[in-house]
């Protein structure tokens, strides 16, 4: 059964495509935003309504496909079927959303997303139950506050490349059965876990000490990008014929790749990443100032 995730999700990537900073564009001599004027409006004067900075999500998209996702992302709807592949449709293809997770994954599902879900629910819970206590017994002369700590459970590459994977063929499955419009297809894939960094491996075989001048650094993220990954890159590009887009989010942004064109983005990944798991705990904090008696 289709929940808000699939939405929110979605709605993320529209608020990055058709605002600047959360504020909607406006075109510039009618003052209408992308969702005001009708489809044919949007595709001739498209550039207007677009945020300029996204351009910086796109890999291996070509002019017409830069416009054609813009033009998707507008007017895909969700599928009315809620319990059925895929999530959302459009005139001539579809959107399916699926999370992936780099924690240990089983038939109950990720651990990370169980253990998270767990964590959210005995906050909100305890919570409630403080906000009662402190509403009958104020204190005027101090703050009172509650903190939660929940350590991330083991995360890794291959946990993520696993789950991937699983997740991809089910869903692949799902497309097979599929009667409706697949002319462009497209998983948007979401990993929230923010529990793996990256490195690249310039420095592998180097002299200790030796200086590089000012030649390039190394590219180093926080957060994991699936578009440096070389493993999974090649495995969803053997989909390429039932598969033209990839979305994938994680916690800092999203990408989009067009996955016909993977070989040339391949060509500027000249070196490996080191990908491995950060010490991450999850807090969660509740403060409490009473109102100040006269």
């Amino acid at each position: 059964m289709r929940g808000d995730k699939e939405q929110n999700c979605l709605d993320l990537i529209k608020q990055e495509v058709f605002t600047n900073d959360g504020t909607p564009i406006l075109h510039p001599f009618t003052g209408k935003t992308y969702t005001e004027v009708d489809d044919n409006v949007f595709a001739k004067e498209q550039i207007w309504f677009i945020n300029s900075k996204c351009r910086k999500t796109y890999f291996g998209l070509l002019e017409e496909d830069r416009n054609e996702i813009e033009q998707i992302l507008r007017f895909a709807n969700p599928n009315v079927k809620t319990s059925e592949f895929p999530d959302f449709i459009f005139n001539y293809g579809f959107i399916e959303h699926f999370q992936v997770s780099s924690s240990k994954t089983t038939r109950k599902g990720a651990e990370h997303i169980k253990k998270i879900n767990c964590f959210v629910s005995n906050v909100n819970r305890e919570t409630e139950i403080l906000k009662q206590k402190w509403n009958e017994t104020p204190s005027y002369d101090a703050v009172r506050s509650k903190q939660w700590i929940m350590d991330n459970p083991k995360h890794s590459h291959s946990f993520l490349i696993k789950s991937f994977e699983d997740n991809w063929k089910n869903h692949i499955n799902s497309l097979h059965n599929y009667t409706g419009k697949k002319d462009v297809g497209i998983f948007l894939i979401e990993y929230s876990d923010y529990a793996l960094s990256m490195v690249e491996n310039v420095y592998e075989g180097w002299i200790d000490g030796m200086s590089q001048g000012d030649m390039r650094e190394q590219e180093k993220f926080h957060c994991y990008r699936l578009t440096r990954d070389k493993i999974l890159l090649d495995f969803i590009y053997k989909y390429k014929d039932e598969i033209k887009y990839v979305i994938f989010v994680y916690r800092d942004g999203f990408e989009i790749i067009r996955l016909v064109n993977i070989p040339y983005l391949l060509k500027l990944i000249p070196w490996e990443y080191i990908i491995y798991p950060m010490t991450v705990k999850t807090v969660s904090s509740l403060y409490n100032v009473s109102a100040f008696r006269k």
